[in-house]
């Protein structure tokens, strides 16, 4: 698994991701790697990041391949002067494909109706705009991008991945509360999310700098790792995997300016 998270701003925008790789051998989950990529830069304005999975075996590929391989197969085709929105669509076009194509190769692996095997983020800036806009979309999903998640005039966080921690610490409350019979009745009646959104912290997102959000996103997984490393899920859904750990990768794009690497793993001995 992982944790991505963005932060769409007035100022600009904050992509950050972790590094942690996981892997299930014989049935049991371990760390592969701590240097896995997570965070792209897609064209000079245009930013991604990506959680789930982390590999798929394309059309004529002998094995599988990593998924930070196969975006930068996909950035070259990109045609000049694409918006964020027609990147995104085209990212879940590439993705969707490469997803059918790794069931043909591997059948047992094709998930059921509503299971998701990719999330990803997709934001930045259309040329001239001044008004950056957020795209999330799952794979496999029959539904193309269409409206943004978030813009520079409707401003906040988006998170995906291994994202309960962050959820109880912002939201009050983990995603899994409304399946507790004691929330059961509300929750048919469709009253429970409303209830529980007033344990919401309050935030003036427009208010925040770009130091701001990039504090937040770092301290936000740095956060989910710490957590990670002392628990095993929890009481009604123990044994979690510590998908979350490694360097921290944040980049930043900002109105008419390219996107500026804030932390970037390098190669080292």
């Amino acid at each position: 698994m992982s944790l991505c998270i963005s932060v769409v701003t007035p100022e600009g925008i904050v992509m950050a991701g972790e590094s942690r790789q996981t892997q299930v051998i014989a049935g049991v989950n371990r760390i592969a790697s701590d240097s896995a990529i997570k965070v792209f830069d897609l064209t000079d304005t245009v930013l991604a990041a990506t959680a789930g999975w982390a590999f798929l075996q394309p059309q004529g590929a002998t094995m599988m391949r990593n998924i930070s391989s196969l975006i930068e197969d996909f950035k070259p085709t990109i045609p000049g002067g694409s918006g964020v929105l027609a990147i995104a669509t085209q990212l879940w076009t590439h993705f969707n494909t490469i997803y059918q194509e790794h069931t043909v190769h591997i059948p047992n692996s094709a998930l059921p109706a509503g299971q998701i095997a990719l999330n990803f983020i997709v934001a930045g800036y259309d040329h001239p705009s001044r008004v950056g806009t957020l795209f999330s979309f799952d794979i496999p999903t029959p539904a193309a991008p269409t409206m943004p998640g978030r813009t520079s005039d409707n401003p906040g966080p988006w998170w995906i991945g291994q994202a309960d921690v962050v959820a109880r610490i912002m939201n009050g409350f983990d995603p899994r509360i409304v399946t507790l019979p004691v929330l059961q009745g509300a929750h048919q009646a469709g009253t429970a999310t409303t209830q529980l959104a007033g344990l919401s912290y309050i935030v003036q997102w427009n208010a925040l700098t770009i130091q701001d959000a990039i504090d937040f996103a770092v301290g936000m997984i740095q956060i989910t790792t710490t957590i990670q490393k002392f628990t095993a899920g929890v009481a009604m859904q123990p044994g979690n995997v510590a998908g979350v750990g490694g360097p921290i990768d944040v980049a930043v794009v900002r109105p008419a300016s390219n996107v500026s690497w804030i932390n970037r793993k390098q190669l080292h001995i």
